[in-house]
């Protein structure tokens, strides 16, 4: 069997250039469509599913079996994921994301610095920056640079987790470490501009930079603390949250590996006193220690400000769909149990169930292995890692900070599962070969059972990433900078998802102001009512005291058919026989259509007829 490694890569190589051809053959969206997906023939799909399961198969079979073939399987699953980021250009997008989208917020703080030369007071200016450089030099737009930046820190959280998991648990380890991190377990979040997924690579980064320099013994190596400091610096001016939970993981690694390491070094040298140490394991000079505890203390003062201001606004509903918001909108929705399972623990949640729910059986065996006295520090150090994941998502769910966003709060959960995952897998690999009888088939069933998980999570992220009526068209973004550019200041504009992102994107953080805001996602008065008000009242004019601008899209009837039956009836939305209703209204006006995005105007005093004007 050793010399058919090649078969694995080559059907994998078969099904990447389905996926690719399939991806370029298909002409772009010809107007709006509710699903990615649905765009594409079904063999593209599978050709993609099989360049997902045939490079991580590959990759495996090297963990376990030592052949080649682990660079091949990588290859291959970094070539399909190149055409699937880039899928939003190939569609004619103009940005993956709904007109609510954060990334509209920060492409708008990139227009301040451009446009302006300042850089608006953020908690995470490295984003923006980053951003402001990659456009002035490259001559591409913001739209246009977000999947290839996005690629770029999901290649480097993928690399810092195989930097990690082999300074850690060697060779072996780090390909199992580089398999777990492969699938996209933060689904959505990897496509879209968020400053916390662009920090998070630099966890398990610092985390394997501080093990490999707590090892070292010549001051030749004092590099790797240079590093640290350089890679700690620049996690806390991209998301200072990142940077607390990474001053947590480092905390522990000194609690757990570093501190024991010191004091049995100190033990040995008062035992053997004038001898040199040879022992090249773990271990820790005497005075780095100190530096090991330090490096956390300074994140999380250079962070702490920042996240004081966020928790205080946040409480107080200053930041949209903040804690208070959140909970309020959990209220207002249907599910049956069937479609809350569906929505919610599948396709919302799936890869935070699956990798969390075995990382908590992978902590239970480590916690008998402990209880027996056969466990490492290692094994500590990473049930500790997932655990203290786990106790932050809770506290943030009680804080009721981010509450709904569960992948988001259990980033660092995922990082500890990817870890204990590669743990697992290498240990396993590593103790099969010396195994016979049904201990061995018993290990042989372990084994197949977490690679197995790493696929289906791998499968199933790459079937639930792009969500369904989530990106926004050149029709709307028209639409909406005609608005934007027309619209006078006293009449409210009402509006269904979407957001005072939209103005920042036009005007830049600094001149976006509340007292001419436009949109926004959550307050009342800037919502459609039910069916445009016709749901009341025969005319808008009954509806509305005052003038006021409405805006309708093609994207939210679509949006509304896509919902769960036993939800559809409770959202606010309208159908196109509203629309029709509001043609005829002789108090309602057409300033503005193109097909997709139309914006009325209703005047309560107006006796014309409905009429359209430029």
């Amino acid at each position: 069997m050793g010399d058919r490694w090649w078969l694995g890569p080559g059907i994998g190589v078969l099904g990447a250039l389905a996926f690719i051809v399939g991806v370029v053959t298909t002409p772009p969206a010809a107007g709006y469509e509710v699903s990615v997906y649905d765009a594409y023939p079904l063999w593209t799909w599978a050709g993609f599913a099989l360049a997902l399961v045939a490079g991580l198969g590959s990759l495996f079979r090297s963990v376990i079996t030592g052949e080649r073939g682990w660079r091949h399987g990588l290859a291959i699953v970094a070539s399909a994921y190149g055409v699937f980021f880039a899928l939003p250009l190939f569609r004619g997008y103009y940005i993956y994301g709904t007109p609510m989208s954060d990334a509209l917020y920060h492409f708008g703080i990139v227009r301040d610095v451009l446009e302006n030369g300042l850089l608006p007071e953020t908690g995470y200016p490295a984003t923006h920056l980053l951003y402001t450089a990659l456009v002035t030099v490259t001559g591409l737009s913001m739209r246009e640079l977000q999947p290839i930046v996005a690629l770029g820190f999901f290649a480097l959280f993928v690399g810092a987790c195989y930097l990690a998991g082999r300074a850690f648990f060697g060779h072996r380890g780090g390909l199992a470490t580089l398999g777990a991190a492969l699938p996209l377990v933060f689904v959505s979040h990897h496509l879209m501009t968020l400053p916390w997924l662009f920090a998070l690579p630099f966890l398990p980064l610092l985390l394997a930079l501080t093990h490999r320099w707590a090892r070292r013994r010549r001051s030749g190596h004092e590099g790797i603390f240079g590093s640290i400091l350089i890679c700690g610096t620049v996690l806390v001016f991209y998301h200072p949250v990142t940077a607390l939970v990474t001053a947590l993981a480092l905390a522990l690694y000194a609690l757990i590996v570093a501190a024991p390491s010191l004091r049995r070094v100190l033990q040995r040298r008062r035992n053997r006193t004038g001898r040199r140490d040879r022992d090249h394991g773990t271990s820790a000079v005497t005075y780095r220690l100190p530096f090991i505890i330090l490096i956390p203390g300074v994140f999380w003062y250079l962070s702490i400000g920042h996240i004081t201001q966020f928790l205080a606004r946040a409480v107080t509903r200053d930041i949209d769909g903040g804690a208070v918001g959140y909970a309020g909108a959990a209220q207002q929705t249907s599910y049956s149990i069937r479609e809350l399972v569906w929505e919610f623990l599948v396709l919302e949640w799936g890869t935070v169930v699956l990798y969390a729910g075995v990382s908590a059986i992978i902590v239970a065996v480590i916690a008998i292995r402990l209880l027996r006295r056969r466990g490492s520090r290692l094994e500590l150090l990473f049930a500790a890692q997932f655990s203290a994941g786990v106790g932050v998502a809770l506290f943030l769910i009680a804080s009721q900070v981010l509450s709904r966003n569960i992948v988001r709060l259990n980033n660092y959960t995922l990082v500890g599962a990817i870890f204990l995952l590669g743990l697992a897998i290498a240990g396993l690999a590593s103790q099969r070969p010396n195994t016979d009888g049904w201990k061995r088939i018993g290990v042989t069933l372990a084994l197949g059972g977490l690679c197995l998980t790493v696929l289906g999570t791998a499968l199933l992220a790459g079937a639930v990433t792009y969500e369904d009526n989530s990106h926004v068209t050149h029709a709307t973004m028209a639409g909406a900078e005609w608005q934007h550019d027309h619209h006078q200041t006293a009449p409210e504009t009402r509006a269904f998802r979407m957001s005072e992102n939209i103005q920042r994107y036009f005007d830049g953080l600094s001149r976006s102001t509340p007292e001419d805001r436009q949109f926004h996602r959550s307050v009342d008065a800037y919502q459609l009512p039910d069916r445009l008000g016709y749901d009341d009242a025969d005319s808008m004019a009954a509806v509305y005291e005052n003038e006021t601008y409405l805006v309708t899209k093609t994207a939210d009837i679509e949006w509304a058919a896509d919902q769960p039956p036993d939800r559809r009836n409770e959202i606010q939305s309208y159908s196109s026989s509203d629309l029709e209703q509001a043609t005829d209204d002789p108090s309602v006006s057409r300033l503005y259509d193109n097909g997709e995005f139309t914006v009325w105007l209703v005047e309560p005093n107006s006796s014309g007829a409905g009429s359209e004007s430029d």
